[in-house]
């Protein structure tokens, strides 16, 4: 069916789509064609062409045009072609085989973002088939830097500094026994050298660059992480490059934020909370960093945040490396654009060649035991506990037995809110220095939004457009079973959760405009909201005559 978007009062945009959706979730069917007032008729935009055109057309700010976001959205593009011409060229590589390939298998990145491939590397560095970009399956040696022992940071709980240092970097490297070794993502320690101090600091012998002498790992879909078959920890390091919205650094505080969420995640584990029955997170225990004894705070800041490592569990090591994939990847598209989840619910292999479609009965019984792995335990931590998580695609793993969803693993302890009204309470005790406090805190609002849009338009829209492909009337009857789980969930709370009751009774879903804040140039945590239809309520209360939007 048609879908004309009127972009401005001068611009349209028109293409096929495969259903009417009010939250704007389809399969697009033809080229996107634009038509600006005043010209004979409609024509199909070369991608710069598109770009340039949408950006010169957004009236409702400032005027200016965002150069950086142009380049991203181009950039983001021609990466993406050279990853899909590698997967087409690759047949052998299957996503959804196992844990590390799901990480490397998300050849489009998010559908709904504007950049979602983005990754500002320095231009040197930008070859055709880096081996620290994850979509082309490789392993590369981390960089290693030893520094004096004085001036070492290591933060955990649960553990000791000799249970830690062992496991950031290979140790046995270090000069001497009065140094240590840190590991470094190999486009960070390249920016790293870079700096002025660092040089100076290196020229002197005070930090040996040990150049790329560390442990083969795996790059993660996040870019910055790196996954050790059978190392006990994944490690997350700083990369201080723009990756799709961000910069990717652990800030100062975000490090100290990290262990005080896990703390509060041991406290609840251990509270039997039978709301949180569901609940399985990655533990992320410890940190580490280094920066010189001398000097003024802002460059002991500076080398914090550049040296800085994060210890997330290998839930591999629980869960088995089979029996884990990125949700991301699973409801991803294949380099034909077919969805992959599909034969992966009937249990077939991409080899098998191509498969029927699984029964509707199938996909709503899968779709059903996923929803019981997901929504319960965001919904009993924001409403029973006050703690925000951040369930959207890439933060969630699937533990599955032979395709059945079993547990879903929330993980990202960084991107873990309090709110004001309940949260906070969780912070008694804690001696937090104020800006780290600040960076944890949400208002109720602020919470329920990102809470709503992660876990509804992000993740859920997403897994139903996938199980829906080819069977769009499908997709009605999937969010009618998002909102049963919701009703149960809900009776399962045990208090006041007046955002879920008005969601339920058909109320507006917040969707978090990632255009708008890229193309004003702020930082994620000024994004804003807006709200769409309600998907379930739409589809009881409109005939498929009625045109929205």
């Amino acid at each position: 069916m048609p879908l004309l978007i009127e972009w401005s009062a001068s611009l349209s945009l028109f293409v096929m789509v495969d259903r009417r959706s009010v939250i704007g979730s389809h399969f697009y069917l033809s080229d996107t064609y634009l038509r600006e007032s005043g010209a004979a008729g409609w024509h199909v935009p070369e991608m710069a062409e598109l770009i340039s055109s949408l950006l010169a057309h957004c009236r409702w700010h400032d005027g200016t045009l965002n150069q950086e976001l142009c380049d991203q959205v181009v950039q983001s593009q021609d990466i993406m072609t050279t990853i899909v011409a590698h997967a087409v060229g690759q047949p052998s590589l299957h996503p959804l085989t196992d844990y590390r390939r799901s990480e490397q298998g998300l050849w489009f990145g998010h559908p709904n973002h504007p950049t979602p491939k983005a990754r500002q590397w320095p231009p040197h560095l930008l070859q055709d088939r880096p081996a620290y970009a994850p979509e082309f399956g490789t392993t590369t040696a981390l960089h290693q830097f030893s520094f004096p022992a004085a001036g070492l940071s290591v933060q955990a709980n649960r553990l000791s500094a000799l249970d830690v240092l062992p496991h950031v970097a290979d140790q046995s490297r270090a000069e001497d026994g009065d140094r240590v070794v840190l590991s470094m993502h190999p486009v960070q320690a390249d920016l790293f050298r870079q700096d002025a101090r660092v040089a100076e600091m290196i020229g002197e012998g005070v930090i040996g660059d040990l150049g790329q002498s560390g442990w083969h790992a795996a790059p993660t879909a996040s870019m910055r992480t790196w996954y050790l078959e059978g190392h006990p920890w994944f490690l997350k390091g700083s990369l201080n490059v723009r990756i799709t919205n961000c910069v990717r650094k652990n800030a100062w505080y975000e490090l100290e934020s990290t262990l005080v969420i896990d703390r509060i995640m041991h406290r609840l584990a251990r509270s039997k909370d039978a709301a949180l029955e569901a609940l399985c997170v990655a533990q992320e225990p410890a940190t580490v960093h280094w920066a010189p004894t001398q000097g003024d705070d802002a460059d002991k800041r500076w080398f914090r945040e550049q040296t800085g490592m994060i210890l997330r569990e290998n839930f591999c090591q629980r869960f088995s490396p089979e029996h884990c994939l990125l949700s991301a990847t699973l409801f991803a598209r294949d380099a034909q654009l077919a969805p992959m989840v599909l034969p992966f619910i009937d249990g077939a292999t991409p080899s098998e060649g191509e498969q029927a479609l699984p029964s509707e009965r199938r996909v709503r019984q899968w779709f059903q035991a996923y929803l019981r792995t997901l929504v319960a335990p965001v919904m009993g931590l924001f409403f029973r506990h006050g703690i925000v998580m951040e369930p959207h695609l890439q933060n969630c793993v699937l533990i599955h037995d032979a395709g059945m969803p079993r547990k879903m693993l929330l993980r990202d302890f960084e991107g873990v809110k309090l709110t004001d009204h309940k949260g906070v309470d969780w912070l008694a005790g804690e001696s937090l220095h104020p800006r780290v406090r600040e960076s944890m805190i949400y208002r109720r609002e602020q919470g329920w939004n990102r809470i709503a849009y992660c876990l509804l338009v992000n993740h859920v829209a997403e897994a139903i457009l996938a199980l829906s492909w080819q069977r769009p009337e499908l997709g009605d009857a999937l969010w009618q079973d998002t909102r049963d789980e919701l009703r149960r969930v809900r009776q399962t709370l045990g208090m006041p959760a007046p955002e879920l009751d008005a969601l339920l009774e058909g109320g507006e879903v917040p969707c978090k405009t990632n255009f708008k804040l890229r193309l004003m140039a702020r930082a994620d945590r000024q994004a804003q909201y807006v709200a769409l239809p309600n998907p379930w309520h739409a589809t009881q209360a409109m005939s498929r005559e009625v045109a929205y939007g």
